[in-house]
């Protein structure tokens, strides 16, 4: 009423000539009388002969009906022709507002079909005498929202406008133009009133050019009238319907003065089984089947489902919240983070310590990829902090434990480290077991003295309290008899403090260099009469065989833990970096020579701080007399506690304890030497002898053992950060890494590099790696090179052990820390999910920032370059040419040649073909290269193959100056290398320019 209403769609019709034409549809919706706003959608087509056809509205039902109907599909009341009326009253009526100018037809011809109430195949619209009209329309105030055209295009219709005089026009206007940007009309303007661009100049600026589309032969069966359902994504939606057909989602919102018509949905057949299913499923009730892909099985976007990032769970599309874990669907649409689980590859959420479902510690988010190079910048944690956390995790999965074990009225059983053989040896079968039986606490034989006691955790450990059982870890125990006398240190080893009636406890160690928490059982080894067989703590205590079970399960079983040093005890319990100082003189002849006054100076002032440390008696390649070794109380290869180090009126003096708790020295300043005075007695032996504690000299520690391990515990102030790494048998930066350290005020700093240990195994598959850390000052840095070498700053000695160490005092500046490792190239180690892996831990007196980057193609050139020039032994072979080597602390030798002519090439050939036990980076002990004019090269890196044993390098240089490259006569033509530098090597060997930058930074 009062033209609130008014439709206008388009239809196709059949032509004679087998054509179609197509008319257009303008819908004019409803006008709220309080605010005089109109809402509108506009169809715009302009295809030279259109006709618009008028729907009619039901006077009764407010229902709109097609033009062909007689009757109200609903009420089946008859049409009343009102239409031409209408059509006058739109020329004449005047609406308030302003021109808002649309392309359409609007022709006397409607009204006629209209009132004769034909259908729309009965007209002829070639009859129509068809010329575009422009229908100005002008509203008080107009709110048009964007809308999609039918033909997919979107026209934004917001516009503000000024009111002006009332009146509608009905005109042909010749002005108009057709925007180009927006294809929306305008009147005689110069720029659009939609996306303001500016109106063209064209020599038919007064002709209105209809639009010219081109229908495919399909279009029926890809009508232009379907729409999009903006939940699924279903497009076969017919535009009658006031719902998605797949999904049910409502798109059109019904109006007060608008109903449309919808017919009576139909069943749909599944795909799958043919099944005729109820309209609103989704899903087929037989077999589950996709509604979505059975009404259209081409169309291979449509969206099925949303999957649950928390559980998993397959969800309807429609549905907000995962029907299982209730997440919200919007947390899906950001995909966070993941913590893989190492070990059964759950995926467990960013910020997890451990796996949900097997309950492993989870290692930080820079382990999980072997390509660091995204890896973001990390600081140095306070490392109590560290341990109060992981702590705290670990008493959360404990207590779950015991609550478990509570519930079910049983006792905790690690099944993981089962009370079996193969917990306690390599093979199950073993020729003598002295262990019958796994016995917990309560059922264990104790001696008489202690039969009165009830168990404990601890009781004040007392390093005398250690016994050392049948096995032969007596580098365990010594450091566990250091570790007594600091108790502070020893309930930091165990997380469960207290007596656990369930039998659950947790040991925090250090493997490797990774700490990690381990679970155990208290049930212990025994034999037939109920005694423990291996390691215990005398007043039922039960720190000491805790920790030794902890430590097998570490390794695979007790045998494993059969031999080792002090030094590896004592980096397993404390994580604290470590040092070993040599007391025999190095059978190397390039080594240092001892300085004794040195040794005893380091041994004080380790002392004075608190550190810890061990001695290995008779042990490295002494040679030992082992019935000199007995008469002086002392057992060859066997490791010793160092309690004390004293200088007091000029005698140099240690105190020593044997794990065993018994056998001790008897030379000079034993317990009943005629050496000690009564004061020095009373001072340094005030409670008495103590059996396997005695006092020796320092002269007879030089002479009777071969090293000194100290384990530098510091205070709670001290920061750390551990990094891992790839160790690969070749130069590739896909795997290697280094480390950007950024100082921003004087630091003390240890480093540590650790390798996998070989205790797993009765024969490990391969021999440990010769490592080195390196710490280079960076130049240069920028978002381009964010790593640049520059000069050595300092590093460890190459040895082929476990881990090594090296200490310094760094000033506020940007350094570069490079792990190297050589003994292991041109191996057959070519899976890269094999590669060593390393962990360097640093230890700080103030926070650092580190960042483990991808480092340079040539990092491995740079850095041996640079620290053999810094280390090196210098010889001028010829002028312009220097040769160094490098022996002293590598394990090996490695050879570099600088050529600082500017015009002439060097040929050098290294002979190393007499040394023995070394392998060589070049694949061949001899070679021979052209070292281009002002360039330096790694000639040969030749490093110790396995540590046990020892070595020999023997080399021979010959050089001589060319004027252009290759070999000439001492290789093939166009030769420069040989062996070839292959890709793989090319790293390390390939010729480096000489800049001023290299030789002094």
């Amino acid at each position: 009423k009062n033209n609130d209403l008014f439709f206008t769609d388009y239809y196709s019709s059949s032509l004679k000539n087998g054509t179609r034409q197509f008319y257009s549809k303008f819908r004019f919706i409803e006008r709220n009388r309080s605010t005089n706003v109109f809402k509108c959608d506009v169809y715009i087509v302009d295809m030279g002969s259109i006709a618009s056809v008028l729907q009619w509205h039901c006077s009764s039902c407010s229902l709109i009906n097609p033009t062909d109907r007689l009757t109200c599909i609903r009420c089946n009341v008859h049409r009343s022709y009102e239409c031409k009326e209408k059509v006058d009253q739109l020329k004449t009526r005047t609406i308030h507002g302003c021109p808002t100018p649309y392309v359409t037809d609007i022709l006397c011809a409607e009204a006629e079909i209209a009132a004769g109430a034909l259908r729309l195949d009965d007209a002829d619209p070639t009859n129509i005498d068809h010329k575009p009209c422009v229908v100005k329309l002008q509203f008080k105030s107009v709110v048009l929202q964007r809308r999609k055209s039918w033909n997919g295009f979107e026209y934004d219709l917001n516009m503000s406008v000024r009111p002006s005089k009332s009146s509608t026009l009905l005109t042909t206007e010749s002005d108009s133009w057709l925007c180009n940007t927006c294809r929306i009309r305008n009147c005689s303007t110069q720029q659009c009133r939609n996306c303001d661009s500016f109106r063209r100049t064209d020599s038919r600026k007064n002709e209105i050019a209809p639009i010219t589309i081109n229908m495919p032969n399909d279009f029926e069966k890809k009508s232009t009238s379907n729409w999009t359902c903006e939940k699924c994504s279903f497009t076969l939606n017919p535009f009658w319907s006031d719902s998605c057909e797949s999904c049910g989602w409502n798109a059109i919102t019904m109006m007060r003065d608008c109903v449309r018509y919808t017919p009576p949905k139909k069943k749909w057949a599944c795909r799958r089984c043919t099944l005729l299913n109820d309209p609103n499923t989704t899903v087929c009730n037989a077999c589950g089947g996709s509604k979505a892909k059975s009404l259209c099985p081409d169309d291979g976007t449509l969206r099925e489902y949303w999957t649950c990032d928390k559980c998993t769970l397959k969800n309807k599309i429609s549905a907000l919240v995962c029907k299982a874990c209730k997440t919200d669907k919007r947390a899906n649409k950001k995909r966070r983070s993941i913590s893989q689980c190492p070990t059964c590859t759950f995926e467990n959420e960013p910020n997890a310590k451990r796996c949900v479902m097997c309950h492993k510690h989870l290692e930080p988010e820079y382990y999980s990829s072997i390509l660091i190079s995204n890896h973001p910048k990390k600081q140095s944690e306070l490392m109590e902090n560290l341990r109060k956390i992981e702590e705290q995790e670990a008493r959360e999965k404990w207590n779950e434990i015991v609550l478990f074990c509570i519930q079910n009225s049983q006792e905790f059983v690690d099944d993981s480290f089962p009370p079996a053989a193969k917990s306690l040896y390599y093979t199950e079968k073993h020729e003598s077991c002295r262990v019958t039986q796994w016995l917990r606490p309560e059922s264990i034989i104790c001696s008489e003295l202690d039969k009165e006691s009830c168990w404990t955790v601890f009781r004040k450990p007392k390093p005398s309290d250690i016994i050392q059982g049948v096995l032969g870890n007596c580098w365990l125990l010594s450091a566990l008899t250091v570790l007594a006398e600091r108790e502070d240190l020893v309930r930091h080893v165990m997380v469960t403090k207290d007596f656990c009636q369930q039998g659950a406890y947790q040991v925090r160690l250090c493997k490797d260099g990774k700490w990690t928490t381990v679970l155990v059982d208290d049930l212990l080894p025994c034999d037939h009469k109920g005694n423990l067989v291996y390691s215990q703590a005398k007043r039922k205590q039960l720190w000491v065989p805790l920790i030794e079970k902890a430590i097998a399960k570490l390794h695979g079983c007790y045998e494993a833990l059969v031999s080792g040093r002090a030094i590896e005890g004592l980096a397993t319990l404390t994580g604290a970096p470590c040092e070993s100082v040599p007391l025999q003189p190095s059978s190397v002849p390039t080594e240092d020579e001892l300085d004794r006054d040195l040794i005893w100076a380091q041994l004080l002032s380790s002392r004075l701080a608190g550190f810890l440390m061990g001695a290995s008696c008779g042990g490295g390649n002494m040679k030992v007399d082992e019935d000199a070794y007995q008469n002086k109380g002392l057992r060859p290869r066997h490791a010793y506690s160092v309690l004390d180090v004293r200088d007091i009126d000029n005698h140099r003096l240690l105190k020593l304890r044997n794990p065993w708790g018994h056998f001790s020295w008897n030379g000079d300043w034993s317990d009943d030497s005629d050496m000690w005075s009564d004061k020095l007695k009373a001072m340094l032996m005030p409670d008495g002898c103590c059996e396997g504690v005695f006092w020796i000299s320092y002269d007879d520690v030089l002479k009777y053992f071969d090293c000194i391990d100290i384990c530098k515990v510091r205070n709670n102030m001290w920061n750390e950060v551990r990094l891992k790494g790839y160790l690969p048998p070749l130069s590739s930066t896909d795997h290697l890494s280094c480390v950007v350290l950024t100082v921003s005020e004087p630091t003390e700093a240890e480093f540590t590099l650790f390798q996998e240990g070989q205790r797993k195994s009765e024969k490990c598959n391969r021999s440990q790696l010769d490592l080195c850390v390196a710490v280079m000052r960076s130049r240069e840095v920028s978002s381009e090179k964010p790593v640049c070498i520059g000069r050595l700053v300092e590093h460890s000695k190459r040895q082929v052990r476990g881990f090594v160490s090296s200490h310094k005092m760094l000033e506020p500046d940007v350094y570069v820390v490079v792990c190297l490792a050589f003994n292991h190239w041109h191996t057959d180690l070519v899976d890269p999910s094999v590669y060593p892996e390393f962990v360097l831990a640093i230890h700080s007196s103030k926070r650092l920032l580190v960042e483990q980057v991808s480092p340079p193609s040539f990092v491995l050139a740079d850095t041996i370059i640079n620290l053999t020039l810094a280390k090196g032994q210098r010889h001028e072979g010829r002028e312009g040419m220097t040769a160094y080597y490098l022996t002293k602390g590598w394990a090996g030798l490695v050879v570099v040649v600088e050529n600082r002519h500017a015009n002439r090439w060097i040929h050098v050939k290294c002979d190393c073909e007499e040394s023995y036990n070394v392998m060589s980076t070049r694949g061949l002990l001899k070679t021979t290269d052209s070292v281009p004019p002002l360039h330096r090269q790694v000639i040969i890196v030749l490093t110790q193959l396995e540590g046990s044993g020892g070595f020999s390098i023997a080399h021979k240089l010959t050089h001589r100056l060319a004027n252009q490259a290759g070999l000439h006569d001492w290789g093939p033509s166009g030769c420069s290398h040989l062996p070839q530098i292959q890709k793989s090597i090319e790293g390390l060997h390939s010729p480096r320019l000489i800049t001023y930058a290299s030789t002094n930074n």
